[in-house]
């Protein structure tokens, strides 16, 4: 093996940066995918019907779940404006215990 290979091999086995897992790769897949549907739902306003905001409001939902600082930015945002984003909340607080409850079950009957 030549020289500069080998030195190549060592520099990239001391890397910093870490390899993707699959975990990394499938949140970063679901931001972009959250993203992607904030933008198609703000295309979508201006068409008749109610089309454009349930579709942002799904990619808001994907995004609140997976990046934190989409949730940092949404908990700064509910401590402002607090009537403004009250019914998100409790919609988000009645989904979670929903879940916290079949979880319950599930492991109950398990």
């Amino acid at each position: 093996m030549h020289r500069r290979a080998i030195i190549r091999r060592s520099l990239l086995a001391r890397s910093s940066f870490p390899r993707p897992t699959l975990a990394r790769v499938r949140q970063l897949a679901l931001i972009g995918t959250g993203w992607s549907l904030i933008g198609l739902g703000a295309l979508m306003s201006p068409l008749p019907g109610p089309f454009g905001f349930p579709v942002a409001l799904a990619g808001g939902v994907i995004l609140l779940r997976n990046s934190a600082n989409a949730r940092r930015l949404f908990v700064r945002l509910k401590r402002r404006h607090p009537r403004l984003l009250g019914p998100v909340e409790r919609i988000r607080v009645k989904l979670r215990h929903r879940r916290n409850a079949a979880k319950a079950k599930a492991t109950a009957t398990a």
